[in-house]
């Protein structure tokens, strides 16, 4: 296995296994589905607006950092086989798992402290933000960054209690992730 393949796994198997932890966890009845609002949204309309909403507000501000030249994307330089385990890693399992942990857990937990709906949004939302901008840069690209992870957190956080639903926000994350994907081939 070359190193290339094996950073590629590194970088995507801790969300493999914390959805597998949670699903072993749901099923040796440790937490319920319904406490993490694993289910369908109460209604499909509100699901497309929610979703197709944050489509378009990605889209719209991607654009406007792009033309504004403030947007940096790397360039994809991944070999086929790399892309092959890094592309779904980043497309469909960093949302689930992030997702499970952010929204399910944590936004759960919250919920059951009787803390305020929007601070309980505002606190989860922190969280991933610490997560994902652990090299902070002090640069316009990174502060820029912070508060795009922050808002994405937050509109994930009010889709999740808004449809009562963690697909809703898994669907918005996946969405973002694809398009962030997407550019780098692009751009």
């Amino acid at each position: 296995m070359n190193n290339e393949i094996r950073l590629a796994l590194v970088r995507t198997l801790p969300f493999l296994i914390v959805i597998c932890a949670v699903m072993i966890l749901i099923k040796r009845g440790k937490f319920k589905s319904e406490e993490l609002d694993l289910r369908k949204p109460q209604s499909i309309k509100y699901f497309l607006i929610w979703t197709i909403g944050f489509l378009l507000y990605s889209l719209l501000v991607e654009f406007l950092l792009y033309s504004s030249s403030i947007l940096e994307i790397d360039k994809w330089n991944h070999s086929l086989s790399s892309s092959l385990i890094l592309i779904p890693g980043a497309v469909i399992l960093a949302p689930i798992a992030e997702e499970l942990l952010f929204r399910g857990f944590i936004l759960n937990l919250l919920n059951k402290k009787k803390i305020n709906n929007h601070l309980a949004v505002l606190i989860q939302a922190c969280f991933f933000v610490l997560l994902h901008n652990f090299t902070y840069q002090n640069t316009l690209s990174s502060n820029i960054g912070i508060v795009q992870s922050l808002v994405d957190a937050m509109l994930f956080g009010y889709a999740r209690q808004y449809t009562k639903s963690l697909y809703t926000p898994i669907t918005m994350h996946m969405t973002g992730n694809a398009i962030a994907v997407i550019e780098r081939f692009i751009f």
